[in-house]
């Protein structure tokens, strides 16, 4: 399987020319790594580890992989002298990356040993092995290694083109770290330090997204040295930037019975992007445009929406609920850019022209979830998820989305919103209740003062936990005393609300989650204070209101051909098929406090 070719789904990809589709192409397109030939016949057991890796590559190069991976597992590294602990390395990670193993093909090509020798290879066997280490750790979230490795990359390159495409890299990563990894202040190299700067200033901006040529080059004029002032990242190679910049926003929200508190939350969150533009407002800056707010409940939704057009909107923000988003969609094309708060099914129609369809979809959360269980090699799930209409559309999408990609669902457990014993109740999905039902027939027909404890079902590799912070901390603690502890729990961003209880959380530990941004210290330029008291949900439809600000101030500029992401309060924000997709952060919890991991 192709190295790069895997990691390019799942990260920005290099467009270095000539770049080998596998490890075998990549040893033998390098001179100096160039792989000579064995013959299969040679017994295994009486073979130096030198001459089996010289068998495992003749498989590998077989695609006979599994047959590969079994001699490599044999070889002791240690004992191949430098040349062959290269080759070594790259097939290992090759075999890795085959059975979508990133993080030991990270592992394997970040030993001190393997580094150290990076430079004693040629010009261009350094740059394709940098940018396969770069590739990787982008894909597994590292993306400080993966910058680290990046601008170490740009140093290698002598092509114009090729330094262009790895600074294109590089910009996409800067926008996909933290604020405050921006603005820290280290001893980095002077390349390092000026990326990040640029990158700050940029992210302050992103609200006025028409200031952006305006940064970069005053930037310049402060690091006229730096290699991207000589060569800058698409981002501002010449292109104007333009915002949506509409003169009049209409915002279609329900505002009567159980929509109006959170509909206020969402406009809140709006009007606190809209003031944060206000006070960055320059006196060459763009005018803010009109807000008008239209009480989607009055009526039909369609009659609301033209009312608005009607009334000179230029841009539309709503409606929220999925059946007003469905009554839109059924529509041939809106007269005006619409961004809805709400997503339809990922199984609908194509959507509409000039639609673009946002909301808080946990189907994204469950995708960005599965592809992180599989590349760590899980295969089994059990999933826990409230019985209710959001937690089974939920757990259906999730048990679709993982068969198709060759995993089982062993369990699907459904809770009551009442259930508070959760001891209890995953007992039987656990199989804790044949075990003890076993443990007294022993006692029974054998022998009465055996001492026997229960052990729980063996075939689950990971646990897919849905649920508010309520039933989440009732669910950890049970799935520990049920001899479940070591089997690790990923879950969904609605776990955290972004407010510290350590004391509460403490129940939580070790429980990795897909968080939204604005719930992680340091990662906006400017933190969110939604009120305290709100209910988690609603806490996240205060950031939803903020984004929606942002996408319709930059919209523009995610529907260009080759975009960069933005950097939003619910997360890192892309226009794919007319939905605004998010892809959270990850964050784990530990001593009862949310820290973000990789």
């Amino acid at each position: 399987m192709s190295i790069l070719a895997f990691i390019g789904g799942c990260a920005p990809t290099s467009t270095l020319q000539n770049k080998p589709q596998s490890a075998d192409e990549y040893l033998s397109s390098s001179p100096a790594l160039a792989i000579p030939q064995v013959s299969a016949s040679v017994e295994i057991d009486q073979m130096s580890d030198s001459e089996k890796l010289l068998q495992a590559e003749e498989l590998s190069a077989a695609d006979k992989t599994e047959e590969s991976h079994a001699l490599i597992l044999s070889i002791n590294p240690d004992n191949l002298d430098n040349r062959g602990f290269v080759r070594h390395s790259l097939l290992s990670a090759n075999i890795y990356i085959a059975n979508d193993q990133l993080e030991l093909a990270s592992q394997v090509l970040q030993t001190t040993r393997f580094n150290a020798l990076i430079g004693r290879q040629k010009a261009e066997s350094r740059i394709e092995i940098v940018q396969l280490q770069a590739d990787i750790a982008i894909a597994l979230g590292n993306y400080p290694l993966g910058l680290d490795k990046l601008i170490k990359l740009s140093r290698l390159a002598k092509r114009k083109s090729d330094i262009r495409a790895i600074h294109d890299q590089i910009w996409t990563i800067l926008y996909l770290v933290p604020y405050e990894v921006l603005t820290e202040k280290n001893k980095k190299n002077y390349q390092h330090r000026g990326w990040l700067k640029l990158a700050a200033s940029s992210r302050e901006y992103q609200l006025h997204p028409n200031e952006q040529t305006k940064i970069f080059s005053a930037w310049r004029r402060n690091w006229k040295n730096h290699p991207a002032a000589k060569n800058p990242p698409s981002y501002f190679g010449g292109s104007s930037f333009w915002n949506s910049n509409p003169d009049n926003i209409g915002l279609l929200i329900p505002l009567q019975e159980n929509y109006l508190t959170p509909s206020k939350t969402l406009i809140d969150g709006f009007m606190d992007a809209y003031y944060s533009a206000m006070n960055l407002e320059t006196k060459k800056s763009k005018k803010l445009p009109e807000i008008r707010i239209y009480d989607s409940s009055s009526g039909e939704i369609t009659a609301v929406y033209n009312q608005a057009v009607k009334d000179g909107m230029d841009l539309i923000i709503g409606p929220m609920r999925q059946s007003e988003v469905e009554g839109l969609g059924q529509l041939n094309d809106l007269p005006v850019p619409t961004i809805s708060l709400n997503r339809l099914d990922s199984s609908s129609a194509a959507p509409t022209d000039n639609l673009y369809q946002f909301g808080l979809s946990t189907e994204d959360e469950l995708t960005q979830i599965a592809d992180r269980a599989w590349q760590r090699g899980h295969r089994n799930i059990l999933m826990i998820s409230p019985d209710n209409s959001w937690g089974r559309k939920s757990a259906d999408f999730m048990h679709q989305h993982w068969v198709t990609k060759g995993g089982s669902m062993v369990e699907d457990v459904r809770y009551p919103i009442s259930v508070n014993d959760f001891t209890k109740f995953l007992k039987q999905p656990l199989q804790i209740d044949l075990s003890e039902k076993r443990g007294l027939s022993i006692k029974r027909f054998i022998n009465s003062r055996v001492k026997y404890s229960a052990r729980r079902r063996q075939d689950i590799d990971v646990v897919v936990m849905l649920g508010y912070p309520l039933k989440a901390r009732q669910i950890k603690p049970a799935l520990d005393f049920l001899y479940a502890s070591d089997i690790p729990v990923i879950a969904t961003s609605h776990i955290y609300s972004g407010l510290e209880q350590t004391g509460l959380d403490r129940d939580l530990s070790q429980v990795e989650f897909t968080s939204m941004p604005w719930t992680l210290k340091g990662q906006l330029a400017k933190e969110l204070q939604p009120d305290k008291q709100l209910h988690t949900a609603y806490r996240h439809l205060y950031a939803l209101g903020h984004d929606s600000f942002l996408i319709a101030r930059n919209l523009s500029n995610l529907k260009k051909s080759e975009p960069f992401p933005l950097f939003g309060a619910t997360g890192l924000l892309s226009l794919q098929n007319g939905a605004i997709v998010r892809e959270q952060k990850w964050a784990k919890f530990k001593r009862g406090a949310a820290t973000e991991s990789y």
